[in-house]
């Protein structure tokens, strides 16, 4: 991918997020230029791009074929329109281009996700993708935090960087537990699955 497309990959993708996520950040030109051009380990990579006439993109999409034994038969897909150009059938065109690809390769499920209650959320239900999982991400306050007990050893404990739950119960304790600690709800974000079997 030339260092313009992927400029213009990082327009998109940066007015997407920050049309649906205000005040989250969005990866840099020079972090998206490395994903872009750098090898993924567990997996090949398809990028594609929707412009207009004039050649300003306003779609992008991007497919991970997952190459590691177990998931060989998933692939992972990435779709950003730009909020100006949206409901004009340009994900939509993204979407069937990525799953005629999955088919191609002879994958039998394609995964994404949204965040909960957005515009890709309901891009998601309304196209099939069946819901599996979601996600509830917490953010800390550092700004005030006394983090010098964070380097000393704690016989018995490893420190982790991310709990897994498979039910609400799970949800609702750690969530409790996070709370208590100071964590704060921001973001939920629903795991989506298509079978893609021809």
């Amino acid at each position: 991918m030339s260092a313009e497309q992927a400029a213009a990959w990082h327009a998109v993708v940066a007015a997407s997020i920050g049309h649906d996520l205000p005040g989250e950040s969005a990866p840099t030109p020079e972090q998206v230029h490395a994903r872009l051009t750098t090898a993924a380990p567990d997996g090949r990579r398809l990028f594609w791009l929707a412009a207009e006439d004039d050649g300003a993109v306003v779609g992008v999409a991007g497919l991970r074929l997952f190459t590691e034994q177990g998931r060989d038969h998933l692939a992972e897909l990435e779709l950003h329109v730009h909020p100006d150009r949206r409901r004009r059938g340009v994900g939509s065109h993204l979407l069937t281009t990525a799953i005629f690809a999955v088919q191609v390769e002879r994958r039998r499920g394609l995964l994404t996700s949204a965040v909960a209650d957005g515009p890709g959320d309901a891009f998601c239900a309304a196209r099939g993708f069946l819901r599996h999982l979601t996600l509830s991400h917490v953010l800390l306050d550092l700004a005030g935090a006394d983090d010098s007990a964070a380097d000393a050893s704690h016989p018995g404990y490893e420190r982790i960087a991310e709990i897994e739950s498979v039910n609400a119960e799970d949800d609702a304790r750690v969530l409790a537990v996070n709370r208590r600690l100071g964590f704060l709800p921001y973001r939920r974000t629903h795991e989506y699955r298509l079978d893609v079997t021809p």
